[in-house]
């Protein structure tokens, strides 16, 4: 969906931290689920002290897709499609004394869709650099476009805010509350996806519709974090995010990561992420008649989906750094009829330099 892909490249905006190692980091990803999707996912990210208060990075990721998943059927008609999106951005951190200040720009491009991402923040040090008040702002600018249809052009507009408070309970403990604003204008609808309207599931469709979105969504999102020491070499993590939107859609994610040193230079990380949704208001399985707003969207149904991993980082020597990571993932969908379920893995290869 052009929300989804418009807000991933907005928080690829991450801030980059001045008094930071430069550092180089290239990394590969491989994605692989059962319904016929693979993307391919190199990585390389560069950032270095231009001054002792200034820090630069550029970034480069492409994603090699190919995919015959349920989200490319037109119309009943199976294909496989195969696409690469490449993405470039850069950013720019600044210390003014117990205030930190940076901004971003990503630029990303595939063959049907074109997006611009700006991006501001400042964190503030407060009450002997126990507390921590984070502000940021991101538009991102998104052109929409119909693989081999040049008359087909949507645009869609992303504005987002979020504000966050990390504090230092105690020695071990810090935790962090965070709040978010997002406000997508535009199209929001798949150009590939057409809506069967039938009697039943099981039915012949009449007739296949466009499918339709609202032009306007609202999102609000409270995230709580906690990082808890554990011992002299591990740690526990833990967030909960509860997430609200004008289509109607509400969810749940609670995430854990167990990190621990199992010896001076390898580190174990496990993580867990447990997320539900209930589905948007004009959402249904079967449209018996053609109306406003239609579609044929697995992501605005109701769902659950479970994720487990693990990473391993071995530091070869104190410049030199590699990490192997596995995710295995199920997706449940109990009101999609061409798609009750999904499995897949994520796996990952990386290194990182730092002098």
């Amino acid at each position: 969906m052009q929300l989804t892909r418009a807000l991933a490249i907005g928080l690829a905006l991450l801030p980059v931290a001045a008094h930071a190692d430069s550092s180089f980091e290239s990394k590969v990803q491989v994605y692989a689920d059962s319904d016929h999707t693979q993307v391919v996912s190199p990585t390389v990210q560069a950032q270095a002290d231009v001054t002792p208060e200034t820090n630069v990075s550029l970034g480069y990721v492409a994603d090699v897709v190919s995919s015959a998943s349920v989200d490319v059927v037109s119309q009943a008609s199976k294909i496989t499609i195969h696409d690469t999106r490449q993405q470039v951005s850069a950013g720019l951190a600044h210390i003014f004394g117990s205030l930190t200040a940076h901004g971003g720009y990503s630029l990303s491009h595939e063959n049907d869709y074109l997006s611009n991402t700006f991006s501001v923040g400042i964190a503030k040090e407060l009450f002997e650099k126990n507390s921590t008040l984070a502000l940021g702002y991101a538009l991102s600018l998104n052109a929409v476009g119909r693989a081999e249809d040049r008359n087909f052009s949507r645009s869609l507009t992303v504005n987002s805010v979020n504000a966050s408070w990390t504090q230092v309970v105690t020695r071990r403990l810090i935790g962090q509350v965070t709040y978010e604003l997002t406000n997508a204008s535009g199209y929001q609808a798949s150009p590939y996806r057409f809506v069967p309207v039938r009697a039943s599931v099981d039915a012949a469709p009449s007739e296949w519709v466009a499918e339709s979105d609202p032009d306007a969504r609202w999102r609000h999102a409270v995230v709580l974090g906690a990082n808890q020491a554990v011992g002299a070499d591990s740690a526990v993590q833990g967030d909960y995010r509860l997430y609200h939107d004008t289509w109607g859609i509400t969810s749940h994610t609670l995430g854990a990561r167990y990190f621990t040193r199992l010896s001076p230079r390898l580190e174990l990380r496990l993580r867990e992420r447990f997320y539900t949704q209930g589905a948007a208001s004009f959402y249904q399985a079967v449209y018996t008649t053609t109306q406003r707003y239609m579609a044929y969207d697995r992501e605005l149904s109701p769902l659950w989906s479970e994720t487990i991993g693990a990473k391993l980082s071995y530091q070869f020597t104190p410049h030199f750094e590699g990490e192997l990571k596995v995710d295995l993932f199920y997706y449940g969908y109990s009101d999609f009829a061409p798609l009750q379920s999904r499995t897949g893995t994520n796996t990952g290869l990386g290194i990182t330099l730092t002098y």
